[in-house]
């Protein structure tokens, strides 16, 4: 339960420095409450494990190799979402610059035709 607790105040200070998200801080939070209840839910995992016949600490990992699994999907989509974004705002930009050129070439009186080529 301690452990949980010192990791939920990590979760608060890392949120309060503003270096998570609201919806990392929430998803984070979850765990450490999960880590903190962990002795209480001791009997019903228990339980769980004889159902299904494994040894309480198998269910353990098993549930601790899932939730991983599930951050890091979660990160993925996130990371390929963000790298989508970046590349929305470079060809934006670029096509931004180039349009400045061409206004800034006619503003001047300068034709396409006597442009400089760029390399």
């Amino acid at each position: 339960m301690l452990l949980g607790v010192l990791f939920a105040l990590v979760i608060v200070v890392l949120a309060r420095f503003q270096l998570l998200t609201l919806r990392y801080t929430l998803g984070w939070f979850l765990v450490a409450v999960s880590i903190a209840a962990s002795g209480a839910l001791n009997s019903v995992a228990k339980l769980l494990a004889n159902e299904l016949d494994l040894r309480p600490i198998e269910l353990l990992l098993g549930f601790s190799l899932a939730t991983l699994l599930l951050i890091t999907v979660q990160l993925s989509i996130t990371a390929s979402g963000l790298t989508q974004m970046v590349r929305t705002v470079t060809e934006s930009l670029a096509l931004s610059e180039e349009r400045i050129r061409r206004l800034e070439r006619a503003g001047s009186g300068v034709s396409d035709a006597e442009k400089p080529v760029s390399s």
